[in-house]
């Protein structure tokens, strides 16, 4: 019989951080949506692939709105070491206009030296 481990921590993880980045960044680091209810908190490096540490690292997260979270998390979009968005060739153009990104775009924050080394295993292993 398979068990499944409690839940209860990596819960606690998520809000940390989700906290922490509410914290940081006013709105969506891409595209101003500031209503937090609207806003995730994004792992560049995946949360299932991160250490403890990594995990709760505030230079491994962005605040997205959820558009901008799943087309990130599913590695659609991604970011040079100046913030400005990498779109992935396979994302139609219709999409790009539906999902509200375009080739001027760029994280609205200065990136920490940790948001580009997370970024660089994001480019590396989930960007399309």
């Amino acid at each position: 019989m398979l068990t499944q481990r409690p839940l209860k921590r990596e819960v606690f993880d998520c809000q940390l951080l989700r906290e922490y980045l509410l914290k940081k960044y006013p709105h969506c680091c891409l595209c101003n949506v500031k209503e937090p209810s609207l806003l995730v908190a994004s792992h560049i490096k995946p949360w299932s692939v991160s250490d403890k540490i990594e995990k709760l690292d505030i230079d491994n997260g962005f605040l997205l709105c959820p558009n901008h979270d799943q087309l990130f998390d599913q590695g659609w979009i991604s970011f040079d070491d100046t913030g400005k968005i990498l779109i992935s060739e396979g994302l139609s153009q219709a999409d790009r206009c539906f999902t509200n990104v375009s080739e001027n775009m760029k994280i609205h924050f200065p990136l920490t030296a940790g948001n580009r080394v997370y970024l660089k295993y994001h480019r590396e292993n989930i960007f399309k």
